[in-house]
């Protein structure tokens, strides 16, 4: 299971890959599906995914158990080891092009090229409420590191909303032993 959702955040990273340019205006999740579908596929492999918590803000709470919780996911780095299926690897992005599809999200912002990327996705994600997230950073098909903000707003949601930053790196090690 944690291996499909290291998945999932690294096909979101490259997901921003996805054009050269930043758009004149905002990309449908259909037009990034199909972007997505033309990236060179991942390489299989042993992977280790590294994340470190930056920042997390949620309304109402104090800047000691902000802290706490900053420490609970990571704030120092956690990493764990995963294995990429040749078979996994040959589906692409495949999950990515499923969830692209899915909700109600708006892909405000693309620019990629040369290995780095900076990209901007709103998603209205049920009653009220509204998750904008970031990336950026660089990525190539045996891994990324990424800069992760994201933005939740809701109805009645006090404050600035809760916001969370993360960073992201994953890396090949070399072959599934």
């Amino acid at each position: 299971m944690r291996t499909m959702s290291m998945i999932s955040i690294v096909a979101a990273c490259l997901a921003a890959a996805a054009c050269n340019k930043a758009p004149d205006k905002p990309k449908t999740p259909d037009e990034v599906k199909d972007a997505v579908s033309k990236l060179a596929k991942p390489e299989p492999g042993k992977y280790r995914t590294t994340m470190k918590v930056i920042d997390v803000r949620i309304p109402g709470m104090d800047a000691a158990r902000a802290e706490k919780m900053k420490e609970m996911f990571g704030s120092t780095g956690r990493s764990f080891d995963f294995c990429l299926s040749k078979e996994d690897a040959d589906k692409g992005f495949e999950e990515l092009n499923k969830r692209t599809t899915q909700g109600n999200c708006t892909y405000d912002r693309f620019d990629a090229g040369n290995g780095t990327l900076d990209a901007k996705v709103t998603c209205q994600t049920g009653k009220g409420m509204t998750t904008t997230s970031e990336m950026h950073g660089t990525y190539s098909p045996t891994g990324s590191k990424m800069t992760m903000k994201s933005d939740t707003n809701a109805p009645g949601m006090p404050g600035q909303g809760m916001h969370i930053e993360a960073e992201v790196t994953n890396e090949r090690l070399g072959e599934c032993t």
